[in-house]
């Protein structure tokens, strides 16, 4: 999180990873009374070290997207549209670790497989004009 410019951590944390970034977040960038959501495992599943959370005083939330999203899809399309919105006026910046051709597609898939992506892959459909 001081890498990121946040010193003091942050209050919530939304984890599609897991894996070993999970306890990473725990430790080092969630504050005090924050709050973890996991939303999915794509690095696969680590055991919680109960004992943590404990120390670090804040809470875990696991959330199936995809279920809400079903059950709620007037929500979710104004949720998907806000979060447009955020990226395209910049109030939020992905981590982009790397943009790949369409035409090479497959290295993204075997960097995902490799587990060697550091923020999102992304593939780029349309070249820029």
């Amino acid at each position: 999180c001081v890498e990121m410019g946040h010193d003091a951590g942050v209050d919530v944390i939304v984890d599609v990873v897991q894996g070993e970034l999970f306890e990473n977040s725990l430790v080092s960038c969630v504050k005090p009374l924050g709050t973890i959501c996991l939303v999915g495992f794509t690095s696969g599943q680590k055991p919680i070290r109960p004992g943590l959370l404990l120390i670090k005083e804040c809470r875990v939330v696991g959330s199936i997207w995809a279920r809400w999203a079903r059950e709620h899809p007037e929500q979710h399309r104004q949720n998907v549209e806000t979060i447009i919105d955020y990226l395209s006026n910049g109030s939020i910046q992905p981590r982009v670790d790397r943009v790949i051709s369409f035409d090479n597609f497959i290295d993204a898939f075997e960097l995902f497989e490799n587990n060697q992506g550091r923020g999102n892959t992304v593939i780029c459909i349309k070249e820029e004009e």
